[in-house]
C-alpha cells in the first residue's frame, strides 16, 4: 500500500510540472534592447544610463517588431524619455533599429 502511495505521489508531482505556461518574451526583449544601446558606438556607460521601461511587441515569423519606451539619463544634465522602434531576432541576439 505504501508503494502505491509513493508512486501516485510522484506521478501527481511530475504531472503538475508538465503544464507550465510558455515564458513571456517581454523581459528578454527589454534586456536585448538595453544590451544593444550599451554596445552602440562611442557610448560611455559611466556617464550615460539607459532604462528600458516598457515594450510593446508583435511576434512575426522571423523576429519581433517592438516599440520600446526608453529613459535616457546623462550625468550632469536633464533626463529624457522617448520611444524607440526596433526589430529583434527570435534568439534575442540581433537588434535592428527602424
Amino acid at each position: 500500500m505504501k508503494i502505491l502511495y509513493v508512486v501516485f505521489s510522484v506521478f501527481l508531482l511530475t504531472s503538475c510540472n508538465a503544464n507550465k505556461q510558455p515564458e513571456d518574451p517581454k523581459v528578454k526583449l527589454q534586456a536585448a534592447m538595453r544590451d544593444y544601446l550599451y554596445k552602440s558606438i562611442n557610448n560611455d556607460s559611466s556617464k550615460v544610463k539607459y532604462l528600458v521601461e516598457n515594450v510593446v511587441f508583435f511576434e512575426e515569423k522571423a523576429s519581433y517588431t517592438c516599440e520600446f519606451t526608453v529613459c535616457l539619463k546623462v550625468e550632469g544634465r536633464k533626463d529624457t524619455t522617448g520611444i524607440m522602434r526596433a526589430f529583434v531576432s527570435k534568439d534575442f541576439a540581433k537588434v535592428t533599429r527602424r
